[in-house]
């Protein structure tokens, strides 16, 4: 997730620039037109300091129509951005209202059983109570107090009591841990080794996890054995019920003949999204990713997931010419995207009707509003019009999304810097562009 500032110090140079746009043309600029006029806006913000050297993708466009653009279909590394890919895949392919459980099996049901197991179904909101109040819960000090998830989101203490309602009183063998919804692999190509240690939305990748993978509610530091984790927080749980596990907590498979006895589901799929495109939150689009290989090609890997993410882009009439996907959060150096096909997304989300849509076009941020935005372009003509996804990792920028132009008529924009030297200096330029965007054509 991307710390943002507010415009500040760039507000009178982009006023100065309004100015500019406002006389009469410049040599390059020989007739005002709207794409001149998407021109000049573009270039304003490639003339400042910190997108100068940089290697630019940029795109503006209305109506389904290309007004300008700089590299569209230059394959150029998209940081976050590339969640955009992998939620609108998956609110097509599941539905806004797709739920993940997390299941209890036993082998005997009754008050002694033999065997509990937990299997994971791929929820990245399943947490310990005390982990989701400091999480997903608003704290006073918070600016906006909204919870992360309105449904409310699933712990271990409500899926404990649910085994206890099942009848369960004693576990006279093991607690088993069962992750084989996907496959083992913990990270993913392209990440760098110091995501771990220095991203505390950055985890394990697991079937079953919880906490998203961190430990304790601070989340200060990444757990080994994410599965074993989730399983270790229910045996404590249980026993807080009074229900006593004798065994051992191991990860394995559900022995043949267990039943299931409990279960918990995530919030609708709808909110999650909304949780991982307003924040930029890594870990539940790595296993959204992995759930669409598990759904809709029967493999839980991150390649199979990608086979279903370039699949539903094409039936969209996405262009994906040098789309390489390695994972689901933008966070691998190795994943590309032009600015066109990144438009193309963005066209399908802004105009597409039908179940989910509406949501997938409030997941993106407003100026001004909760999420990645709470502190960018927060005054007119912006606030609350502007619509943007930010993307940030080591020497890539950038901001794509759409405005509603003075005209009344939106304008999608696509802006990404690669090779940045400070990537963070590039704010006051995204901001500027999507200001003189808002004031487009005046």
């Amino acid at each position: 997730m991307v710390a943002m500032v507010r415009l500040r110090s760039s507000l009178p140079a982009a006023l100065a620039v309004v100015a500019v746009l406002a006389m009469p043309a410049r040599a390059y600029v020989p007739e005002d037109t709207p794409p001149r006029r998407a021109e000049a806006a573009a270039r304003a913000m490639l003339a400042e300091e910190p997108a100068r050297g940089t290697i630019p993708g940029v795109v503006v466009m209305r109506g389904g129509r290309m007004l300008w653009s700089l590299n569209a279909d230059t394959a150029l590394v998209p940081a976050s951005i590339m969640k955009l890919a992998t939620t609108t895949t998956g609110m097509v392919r599941f539905g806004p209202e797709h739920r993940f459980p997390t299941r209890v099996l036993a082998t005997r049901v009754g008050d002694t059983v033999q065997t509990l197991t937990i299997v994971g179904g791929g929820d990245p909101t399943f947490a310990t109570e005390a982990y989701r109040r400091k999480r997903f819960l608003p704290k006073p000090s918070d600016e906006i107090k909204i919870p992360a998830f309105a449904s409310g989101s699933p712990t271990v203490e409500q899926l404990a009591a649910r085994v206890r309602d099942a009848g369960v009183r004693r576990v006279t063998g093991d607690l088993i841990a069962d992750e084989s919804l996907f496959d083992t692999e913990r990270t993913q190509p392209g990440w760098l080794a110091s995501y771990l240690d220095d991203d505390p939305d950055v985890s394990l990748l697991s079937a079953l996890t919880i906490n998203e993978g961190r430990a304790g509610a601070d989340r200060d530091r990444v757990v080994p054995n994410p599965a074993r984790a989730a399983a270790g927080a229910l045996r404590a749980a249980l026993a807080d019920l009074g229900i006593t596990v004798a065994g051992t907590v191991r990860v394995g498979r559900a022995p043949e003949g267990s039943k299931e006895i409990a279960r918990v589901e995530s919030p609708p799929l709808t909110e999650i999204v909304d949780f991982i495109n307003r924040y930029s939150v890594n870990y539940p689009a790595e296993l959204l990713l992995k759930s669409l290989g598990t759904a809709f090609r029967d493999r839980g890997t991150t390649a199979a997931g990608v086979e279903v993410v370039r699949e539903t882009l094409a039936d969209l009439g996405v262009g994906i010419d040098g789309f390489e996907m390695t994972d689901g959060s933008g966070l691998s150096v190795l994943n590309r995207m032009t600015p066109r096909t990144i438009a193309g997304i963005l066209h399908a989300i802004l105009t597409r009707r039908g179940p989910g849509w509406e949501e997938l076009r409030a997941s993106l941020p407003a100026a001004g509003g909760p999420g990645t935005l709470l502190h960018r372009m927060a005054d007119p003509p912006t606030a609350g019009n502007l619509r943007g996804k930010t993307g940030q990792i080591r020497r890539v920028r950038g901001m794509v999304g759409w405005v509603t132009a003075s005209d009344g008529v939106p304008l999608i924009y696509v802006a990404i810097f690669n090779e940045a030297p400070s990537p963070f200096a590039l704010t006051s330029p995204l901001d500027l562009f999507g200001l003189l965007l808002a004031r487009f054509p005046r």
